[in-house]
């Protein structure tokens, strides 16, 4: 029976050991700590996180990990399981979060107008309280907020407030009440509005520097998505040219539906047989997009599926004078970009 290796990674900081055995410390995404098994066997998953955010603490927990002859599984909720060729397996350690309750603190007083006023308050979470005369709303918020604004207006007998400003991560904010209820909550790298349309830009951090615009119109008293599409952060887009990073800048455009982009990338050949479906769809209903950091092929990206146990397909590209001239599946040799 082969050798399998695990291998741990973790978006928390967190120490971890397995059957009691200390293993090491994982500080940030990139880390990986690896262990190398033989045979069916049961693990037990020793996970203690070094330190919590600012609204929730993380406990420490065990977690068991069978080991079978061809795969991996577990029962815990807090690990995902990525198998990417049934030798080399990917455990990714999720926090359990519990809220850290404390004390009251008024972090920014808004006088809205007349009677009404908003209160800023952190007990652990985050809050914006809204009283009146008449009544007091408290709305839990996501993250932690600053220097706080409030707009007031109405609209066919409709109250609404936007509470904007910037967060602890220094995205902007924007949380949108219609008489009390939140209608939305929406944080970005930048938000603009109006008291009828609403625009969100997010970066999406990747090679082209593509930035996701999200718009909100008022329909019927309420916000609602009218329309989402796709920008450059630098009016155009960043290409590559080393061949080591044409495969993934080409997924990232796939990834991101930007067929114009996705074919600058392929060969004069592809250009002409493929349709824009076929490209959209030939890697089918991935959950993410991975490097090869655990096999050996070159130009090679792997796509995970499913969700907690995630099986993996790896793509080869094959270039000729850094254009794509075929992919290849290698599970399923038949795959290929020209069926």
């Amino acid at each position: 029976m082969s050798c399998k290796n695990i291998h741990f990674v973790s978006d928390f900081p967190v120490c971890l050991s397995v059957n009691e055995m200390h293993l090491g410390t994982l500080q940030n995404p990139y880390d990986t700590l690896s262990i190398e098994v033989d045979g069916e066997n049961k693990l037990l998953l020793y996970v203690y996180p070094i330190n919590s955010n600012h609204f929730f603490t993380a406990i420490c927990y065990v977690a068991e990990i069978m080991i079978f002859e061809n795969n991996i599984k577990t029962k815990s909720n807090y690990l995902e399981i990525a198998n990417y060729d049934g030798t080399n397996f990917e455990i990714k350690v999720l926090p359990i979060n519990v809220i850290t309750k404390k004390e009251e603190t008024i972090i920014q007083k808004i006088e809205i107008q007349n009677d009404m006023q908003a209160i800023i308050f952190d007990d652990g979470v985050f809050n914006i309280e809204i009283t009146t005369k008449e009544k007091v709303f408290r709305y839990a918020l996501k993250e932690k907020i600053y220097n706080t604004k409030c707009e007031y207006f109405e609209k066919n007998n409709h109250t609404f407030l936007f509470f904007s400003g910037k967060t602890q991560k220094n995205q902007d904010f924007l949380v949108v009440f219609n008489n009390f209820f939140c209608n939305l909550e929406i944080y970005a790298n930048v938000i603009e509005h109006s008291q009828n349309e609403i625009k969100a830009l997010t970066n999406q951090n990747d090679i082209a520097q593509h930035g996701i615009v999200q718009k909100y119109a008022l329909n019927q008293n309420e916000f609602v998505l009218s329309d989402e599409y796709t920008v450059f952060l630098n009016n155009e887009p960043t290409y590559v040219n080393t061949p080591e990073l044409i495969p993934w800048a080409f997924c990232e455009a796939v990834n991101i539906s930007n067929i114009k982009l996705a074919r600058f990338y392929l060969d004069s050949t592809l250009n002409t047989i493929l349709s824009d479906e076929h490209i959209l769809t030939f890697f089918g209903d991935y959950e993410e997009i991975k490097w090869n950091k655990y096999g050996k092929e070159n130009n090679t990206i792997c796509f995970l599926y499913g969700q907690q146990e995630k099986t993996c397909k790896k793509y080869v590209f094959e270039l000729k004078e850094n254009k794509i001239t075929n992919i290849t599946c290698l599970d399923w040799i038949i795959w290929n970009f020209f069926v």
